[in-house]
């Protein structure tokens, strides 16, 4: 399992900064459209292709490449569509689909895998991007018209610098999301009780990028600084998880989950916010580094755990989610000196 997410994440790498640029010379609407065609077909083709590895990583793989596309183009779509004193709200509520997602996939196991199958889970899966390939279809005379962009000019440093980021404070809590059963299971917590630990971090997150969504439009401070904050104080969770006992465990579970990956909303709206010019193809960029992240992190801290166990392990994690913070306050440097 762990292989075929950082197959499909990877590919996303690949796939985000061209997609990007694709989504903002077909339009965000044809953009999205297409990609959840994309991904209905893959789902359909991922349950005919159950019994062959190959195959199924095939599939992973387009998908991945059509997420890839799919990602900036809501974000261009967003930019274009939501007004602007409301977009801290909507990217919030964008970033909440991927916790959201998680708790709706824990749930078709004993739903509808282990009942009906998985090949008939992955065509009941496929039904959801054909019903938003379909609503898309039918909203679109009702959007505001798209107003022409010139061609996306080259990535600068402040983000290239934000992508990099991007990359160390998502493989964190990506790696969390992987191991974290295990490793709670290594420190004495009971699995049934672990997969509630899971399952409740992910319903924080969701409910963090909601709130500092909420706040950003209140106080209309769109900045890195949030993001700061939010990894730098997350780092400590992560600390906490190396501590090797059930309580400081569960506290730091929580901790990293509603900080260290309660910052995609706003962050995607600090990039829209500093590129409105080029919304898609910058959020393309920064994409990148996230997708980076959320391939190698899982994939790094478990040659870290085989080597070292997972006190290291989750140490590591922890410094690597401080850099980020640290490198994310480098990148906002930046932007705050270019626009002096």
């Amino acid at each position: 399992m762990a292989a075929g997410v950082s197959v499909f994440f990877l590919a996303g790498a690949f796939g985000a900064g061209p997609g990007g640029r694709l989504s903002e010379r077909t339009g965000a609407l044809r953009a999205m459209t297409a990609t959840a065609l994309v991904t209905c077909v893959c789902l359909l083709l991922g349950g005919l292709a159950a019994g062959s590895l190959v195959a199924l990583f095939a599939c992973l793989v387009v998908a991945g490449l059509a997420n890839a596309v799919a990602q900036p183009a809501i974000n261009l779509f967003m930019a274009d569509q939501v007004p602007p004193e409301r977009q801290g709200l909507a990217f919030g509520i964008k970033q909440s689909a991927i916790p959201a997602a998680v708790l709706i996939s824990g749930l078709a196991l004993p739903v509808l895998a282990i009942p009906l199958g998985w090949r008939a889970t992955f065509v009941i899966c496929a039904l959801a991007p054909l019903a938003v390939a379909l609503l898309l279809a039918r909203q679109a005379a009702s959007l505001r018209p798209v107003p022409e962009r010139e061609r996306p000019p080259r990535p600068s440093r402040a983000l290239i610098l934000i992508a990099l980021g991007a990359a160390l404070g998502s493989s964190a809590p990506c790696a969390l999301s992987a191991y974290l059963v295990a490793s709670a299971v290594d420190v004495g917590i009971a699995e049934g009780t672990a997969g509630i630990l899971a399952a409740v971090g992910s319903a924080v997150s969701l409910g963090v990028r909601l709130a500092v969504g909420v706040r950003a439009d209140r106080r209309v401070d769109y900045g890195f600084r949030m993001v700061v904050m939010l990894i730098g104080f997350g780092s400590l969770g992560f600390a906490l998880l190396a501590a090797g006992a059930p309580l400081p465990f569960a506290l730091g579970a929580v901790l990293a989950f509603a900080l260290g990956w309660g910052w995609p909303g706003i962050f995607n709206m600090a990039i829209v916010h500093l590129h409105r010019d080029s919304p898609g193809s910058a959020t393309g960029v920064s994409q990148t580094g996230i997708y980076i992240g959320a391939g190698g992190g899982p994939a790094a801290f478990g040659a870290l755990y085989s080597m070292s166990g997972y006190t290291v392990a989750w140490l590591v994690t922890a410094a690597v989610a401080l850099s980020a913070a640290f490198v994310m306050a480098l990148a906002g440097r930046q932007v705050a000196l270019s626009r002096s």
